[in-house]
């Protein structure tokens, strides 16, 4: 099979990745801050490891505000339901995914976008002009799933910093592809996904939050913690205030590894990928009855999607996978706002993603399967 549906989960994970939490499953399995033992000490101080590691990697200080959860869902949930109230107005991006676009939906708030030119690229000019009195947050994605374009960080955050409003983002298709800068740039809030680009475990991420910014926001739910155990209030430290319950650690321990990973051969990956996603995407772009959508030049993401005049999406992503074994992603993507942007809706496109572990050979094939198909 050839997997190019790296923008959903990477495949294959970092190397060890399955070793390091079978390992935990097998020779240690405790919980933190409840079982009193060595193996339950080894386990903190892993995960201070790991918080340390996302902290650099994002240009954060203190890792006790970077906290660890399911995903970059939970994640936003948590940011959102724990700082806004129905009514309260936000601005966001025309090209969110329905993380962020559901959650705002289901609370009530008011939104307003930036129009986008022809590839997705938000217009981050038309930012000033939507803020209003009762504006509360600015909650961008700053690397699509659909359209393959980053947005300009710096501008973005500068933005916010002259608004006065926070800057929560998401960084799902970003990390460790895009440098952040947080703390630099001064974002309140950034939201990741641990198996994506960090190659990790499904069922994986997090947030990091400015500290102030941590102090205003409540938490998604509650319940144990380990810590002040006597009284009934949630604790307000950190990194507990944000971490109820038993947390996935055998998720944990993948992610781990393969955070270390990636910060240990940060620059080929980078380079691998940029240049699978360059190679893919002239190849693309000389196929005639392909049309490339978003974002055609090479300073993007891996994401690129695609339709033909030739068949309906879905039959070509089926062909693709049962004459070529190819596998793919069809449809919206989870992000109709941004194919409403691009002209892609309802139909949605067919999403190519390699990763930093996708070959030369295996980008050749899909380019002459395509070929083959709309021939």
């Amino acid at each position: 099979m050839i997997y190019l549906d790296n923008a959903s989960t990477s495949f294959p994970k970092a190397p060890k990745v399955a070793e390091r939490v079978y390992s935990f499953l097998k020779e240690n399995g405790r919980n933190i801050n409840r079982t009193n033992s060595e193996k339950g000490y080894e386990t903190v101080n892993d995960l201070i490891t790991l918080r340390m590691d996302i902290a650099r990697l994002i240009g954060h200080e203190g890792e006790d505000t970077v906290f660890l959860n399911s995903g970059l869902t939970e994640s936003i949930n948590t940011v959102i339901r724990g700082f806004l109230k129905a009514g309260d107005h936000v601005i966001t991006s025309s090209t969110e995914h329905n993380a962020v676009m559901r959650t705002l939906c289901s609370l009530g708030l008011e939104y307003s976008t930036p129009k986008t030119d022809k590839t997705g690229r938000n217009n981050l000019d038309e930012l000033r002009k939507l803020k209003r009195n009762d504006t509360k947050a600015i909650i961008f994605s700053i690397s699509s799933n659909v359209t393959g374009v980053n947005e300009d960080v710096e501008k973005l955050a500068s933005i916010a910093r002259d608004l006065q409003l926070p800057l929560i983002i998401d960084t799902a298709q970003a990390l460790p592809f895009v440098e952040v800068k947080m703390d630099e740039r001064g974002i309140s809030a950034v939201c990741f996904s641990g198996h994506k680009g960090l190659l990790g475990p499904e069922g994986t991420g997090g947030f990091a939050l400015e500290r102030s910014f941590a102090e205003r926001i409540e938490p998604l739910y509650t319940g144990g913690t380990g810590s002040l155990s006597d009284s009934f209030i949630q604790p307000e430290l950190f990194p507990d205030k944000f971490e109820a319950g038993t947390r996935n650690l055998p998720g944990f321990y993948g992610l781990y590894e393969s955070v270390e990973y990636v910060m240990n051969n940060l620059e080929e990956l980078r380079k691998r990928e940029k240049d699978n996603t360059t190679l893919l995407l002239q190849g693309l772009l000389r196929i005639n009855g392909i049309t490339v959508h978003g974002e055609k030049k090479e300073d993007r993401n891996s994401v690129i999607s695609i339709t033909t005049e030739k068949m309906d999406n879905a039959l070509l992503a089926e062909n693709l996978l049962q004459k070529h074994g190819i596998e793919t992603r069809v449809g919206l993507h989870c992000a109709p706002a941004a194919h409403k942007a691009i002209g892609t809706y309802p139909e949605g496109t067919i999403r190519l993603s390699p990763g930093p572990f996708t070959t030369k050979d295996e980008i050749e094939e899909t380019l002459a399967a395509l070929k083959e198909e709309v021939r």
